[in-house]
């Protein structure tokens, strides 16, 4: 193997990810007197889940009159909004956090608009009762957290086309992190006290995702390692309206932008009116996903070797409608949606329908958190998709912008804060040893297994075992999967032994970190004997509040996945009324 060099960063906080909520976090350590260095799969700004948002961004509709001057509903308060994301939940948030969320959210967005953000709107989605939903992009998101960033550069460091995958730790206290540069294809170790983890979701366990490819479950999985709690992971969102348009691109329309818009099984039936008589396809998210998964389970959708669908028409709309949505896309979208469709396809929209399918699209769980993002372990912290506890079973549409700025804030000053008082600790060379073996073992072998193979037939089990629809037999046969394929995963090789920007060693890393990952997915789904939220069960399909009012706990203890039950926090709100 090519010798690989190494070297060493000092600094309070290590920020792990640099979009919304690792770029907030930078910000709010900095106001508050650390350092942080930020480490980036990709480049700062062009990498991450935050960029590629079409998004609506929601704060209370009363807010949005009074902060952003926008035409909201002033009978809206911060406790309705509240109540909505409880209710759309499923009673199972952490209701600690989502009073943080509705309170401090408002100032959060009205930051981002003072720093350049352009808005308008709002609009109204499914689950709210009134307009929250702020109009933006993730691209106005970024541009604003970046300059942002930039007026701190004495206080934070970029390190761009950097991969942490090791956490490390002393006495149980965080005390630095390991990584790979991968351009100069260098080991990385950080020496610092604090570590935010701010790296999104897992959604590329799935073969057909609307995330990036740099969502790989990595925070999940480092955090897991080192025996940080994580909370409900069988909460995993798809989105609808998801079009394959060969032979590589996946993309998303937004359902608020196709109302109207009639989802077909092969009888030629609006089966979404079974799930929701009176809002049919305008319903919520995970109806709708987990409609589709069922029209195509019980044999009513179309597929080949290459997927599974259903049909999503237009063709019942005036051509004047049609017209009208892709210009509101193209606004929305900032031109994006209709760059890569092409306006052909909203023409063809008026004649014909397409196969539709549900993708991945947000990860409800994630590390466990308190208010200020600390999780059990001194030292380490987690904001944005990557924690959990806050979307309860099913996260209503718009909240993701906000709880990145929202969370990210709190992380920042809270690490900054924990830097202050908790001293530096030395990291052995036991624990860096160890770290170091695990990260460049691929390296070192000379035969074993193909990563992208493992990652293929993975995505596999992830889609048909443990995707938007579940049952005991189908989780019970991805765990047999899954302990194989995580046998193979410890003799992954790499056949181009030069370290720079190796795709190879790239996605051996990360196929652990997913395997990992989606065994806690599994693990939990199996547990909950319910349907709750984007978590269906066929062999459960119904709720069970009696039992499984419950958050589920996953931890690492002594080198076993260990699930446990804890009840849901309720401070203001219960199913039938107050806490």
């Amino acid at each position: 193997m090519t010798d690989i060099s190494q070297r060493t960063s000092d600094t309070d906080v290590l920020i792990v990810g640099s979009e919304g909520a690792g770029s907030r976090a930078a910000i709010e350590a900095a106001k508050n007197g650390a350092h942080s260095i930020i480490a980036t799969k990709g480049r700062f700004t062009k990498c991450g889940a935050t960029i590629t948002a079409g998004t609506d961004i929601d704060i209370d509709s009363r807010s949005i009159c009074d902060l952003l001057g926008l035409p909201g509903d002033r009978r809206d308060t911060p406790q309705t909004f509240f109540e909505d994301i409880i209710i759309e939940g499923k009673y199972l948030n952490d209701q600690r956090l989502v009073e943080v969320h509705v309170d401090e959210g408002p100032r959060r967005i009205k930051e981002l608009v003072d720093w350049g953000m352009r808005v308008w709107g709002p609009q109204k989605a499914a689950g709210h009762r009134y307009n929250r939903g702020v109009l933006s992009t993730g691209l106005e998101v970024m541009k604003a957290l970046r300059d942002a960033v930039s007026k701190y550069k004495d206080y934070v460091s970029i390190f761009e086309n950097v991969m942490v995958n090791e956490l490390l730790v002393s006495n149980g206290r965080i005390c630095g992190a390991l990584g790979i540069d991968l351009h100069k294809g260098e080991v990385v170790v950080f020496r610092t006290p604090t570590v935010i983890l701010a790296t999104g979701g897992a959604q590329r366990i799935y073969p057909y995702s609307t995330a990036p490819e740099e969502l790989t479950g990595d925070g999940q999985a480092m955090a897991y390692r080192v025996g940080a709690e994580l909370i409900d992971m069988q909460f995993v969102q798809f989105l609808t309206s998801t079009f394959l348009f060969p032979p590589v691109t996946t993309v998303s329309i937004n359902p608020l932008l196709v109302r109207g818009a009639w989802l077909l099984n092969t009888h030629g039936s609006r089966f979404m009116l079974k799930w929701d008589p009176e809002r049919g396809e305008s319903t919520t998210r995970d109806y709708v996903a987990i409609g589709i998964m069922n029209e195509i389970l019980e044999g009513r959708g179309w597929g080949d070797e290459k997927g599974s669908w259903v049909k999503f028409s237009m063709r019942h709309l005036p051509e004047d409608y049609i017209d009208e949505i892709a210009e509101q896309g193209e606004k929305i979208l900032a031109s994006t949606l209709v760059k890569i469709v092409g306006k052909q396809f909203f023409e063809n929209l008026k004649h014909t329908s397409v196969p539709a399918f549900p993708a991945s699209h947000f990860f409800c769980g994630g590390v466990r958190v308190d208010v200020d993002a600390r999780t059990n372990i001194p030292g380490l912290f987690a904001a944005g998709e990557v924690s959990g506890g806050l979307n309860g079973s099913n996260r209503i549409s718009g909240n993701a912008i906000t709880q990145i700025v929202v969370q990210g804030t709190r992380a920042g000053k809270a690490a900054a804060e924990y830097v202050k008082k908790c001293p530096r600790v030395d990291v052995e060379s036991s624990e860096l040893e160890r770290a170091k073996a695990h990260i460049l073992a691929p390296m070192r072998r000379d035969e074993g297994v193909s990563a992208v193979d493992l990652k293929r037939r993975m995505q596999k089990v992830a889609l048909e075992k443990v995707g938007v629809v579940r049952d005991e037999n189908g989780l019970k046969e991805a765990l047999q999967a899954l302990s194989e394929m995580r046998e193979e995963s410890a003799r992954t090789m790499v056949r181009d032994k030069n370290p720079v920007y190796n795709i190879e060693w790239i996605e051996a890393l990360q196929v652990e970190n997913m395997l990992t990952t989606l065994e806690m997915i599994t693990r939990s789904a199996l547990m909950r004997n319910e349907s709750r939220g984007v978590h269906y069960r066929r062999d459960f399909p119904e709720s069970d509040d009696s039992n499984w009012l419950r958050h589920i706990v996953v931890k690492k203890r002594d080198e076993e996945m260990v699930l446990d039950t804890t009840p849901v926090v309720m401070t203001r709100m219960k199913p039938g009324g107050a806490a």
